[in-house]
């Protein structure tokens, strides 16, 4: 009888611990997806942002090189008009039409908007805030406050 009861008692024992086990794995598989979900969430945002920082950089050179050829044009509009005097007329008519067009195109853009922006993000960083609360704050896209404030910190060369 006592021999019986041990069988019994280790059987069950035996069930017990095996489906304690199951339940254990059970868990840990779904811990696992969860975590894999998060990752994936997270890659998709890091995706977006890098997204967003690509586009921005792509506009900052379409308008470095915009810049580039305006100067090359003031510069041959300058030796034309420096060649042959009866051009200087016309050169200052172009000149003051796009002195109005720069001018008003300036006040579109305004740079020290630009500057001011960067300056408000640099003290908001330095109490504290972090860049997804600066970047509501200035109604400024998360990637675009991230990577002025990483060129920002960046080690003058």
């Amino acid at each position: 009888m006592l021999e019986l009861l041990n069988n019994e008692t280790l059987s069950t024992i035996f069930d017990v611990v095996l489906l304690l086990s199951v339940i254990g794995l059970w868990i840990l598989w779904w811990r696992q997806v969860q975590q894999r979900k998060g990752i994936e969430t997270m890659l998709s945002e890091a995706s977006n942002q890098l997204q967003e920082a690509t586009q921005m950089l792509n506009e900052a050179l379409y308008q470095i090189q915009e810049l580039q050829r305006d100067k090359v044009a003031d510069s041959d509009r300058q030796k034309a008009s420096e060649e042959r005097p009866e051009l200087q007329a016309k050169a200052r008519f172009k000149e003051k039409v796009v002195e109005k067009v720069s001018h008003t195109s300036a006040e579109e853009s305004q740079p020290t908007a630009n500057i001011s922006q960067v300056s408000k993000m640099l003290r908001l960083q330095r109490e504290g805030i972090e860049p997804e609360q600066i970047a509501e704050k200035l109604n400024m896209p998360l990637a675009q406050v991230k990577l002025m404030l990483m060129l920002q910190s960046s080690p003058k060369l």
